[in-house]
């Protein structure tokens, strides 16, 4: 499995796409924090709990760096060729979500550094910004982690099952933002509970003591998630 996902960031970061993403989410940190100065809310303080409201942008993205992981393997064929060397299908379904999270995790450390980096740069530290808002910006994105975790899991599984990755994408979007809808028609409203969409919101609005609940829920998400799209994997046909 190592050599899998040493061949995928190979892959990855021998082209293009993947720079391009994290330059342009870079660049949007640096004018957001250039449009805030001098404004009722141009202050350090603001800016972070600016940040915390932006938590939910990341699951936009998510499914990018999936697309980044399988696209061209597709395209290639080299998914097939893979697995007609022997490679065991789950190692190689395994190795995909282990490798999108891992871009995840680097495109994350990307944005930090350029947002926090272009708020200093742009805007002045006020009385409001201590280490109680940043444990608070921390812990919120900590907790935020186990719902984007599993929104990889669920774009993966999407990813893995569907050879045209504008399928795959449109079903996680329509799967993560829709379904609410579609369980308030059905009269089921109280699954509405355990959706991501829930627990991303309950991560940026609930108090840091009652992130529990959130995290688990998606954790356990992200594990169904996975079971089923690995399950899937093992009997498609890759074409």
């Amino acid at each position: 499995m190592l050599k899998l996902i040493r061949a995928d960031f190979y892959k990855t970061f021998h082209r293009s796409y993947f720079y391009v993403m994290a330059l342009i989410i870079a660049a949007l940190c640096f004018v957001m924090n250039f449009a805030l100065r001098g404004g009722t809310y141009g202050s350090a303080s603001c800016s972070t709990m600016f940040a915390m409201s932006l938590l939910s942008f990341p699951i936009f993205i998510l499914p990018m760096i999936t697309q980044i992981v399988f696209s061209e393997e597709y395209q290639s064929h080299t998914l097939k060729n893979t697995a007609a060397y022997g490679t065991n299908r789950m190692a190689i379904y395994t190795s995909k979500c282990i490798i999108s999270v891992l871009l995840g995790v680097i495109l994350a450390a990307v944005v930090l550094v350029a947002y926090f980096g272009g708020m200093f740069l742009f805007l002045p530290v006020d009385a409001k910004f201590n280490s109680e808002l940043l444990r608070e910006f921390f812990t919120r994105l900590a907790a935020a982690s186990s719902v984007y975790i599993a929104c990889i899991s669920m774009a993966v599984c999407f990813s893995g099952f569907f050879s045209r990755n504008g399928m795959a994408t449109f079903l996680y979007y329509g799967v993560f933002y829709l379904t609410e809808y579609l369980l308030q028609l059905l009269h089921l409203s109280k699954g509405n509970e355990y959706l991501l969409k829930t627990q991303i919101g309950l991560i940026m609005q609930s108090p840091i003591t009652q992130l529990r609940q959130p995290v688990i829920i998606s954790l356990v998400t992200m594990a169904v998630f996975f079971v089923g799209g690995a399950a899937l994997f093992q009997k498609k046909d890759l074409c």
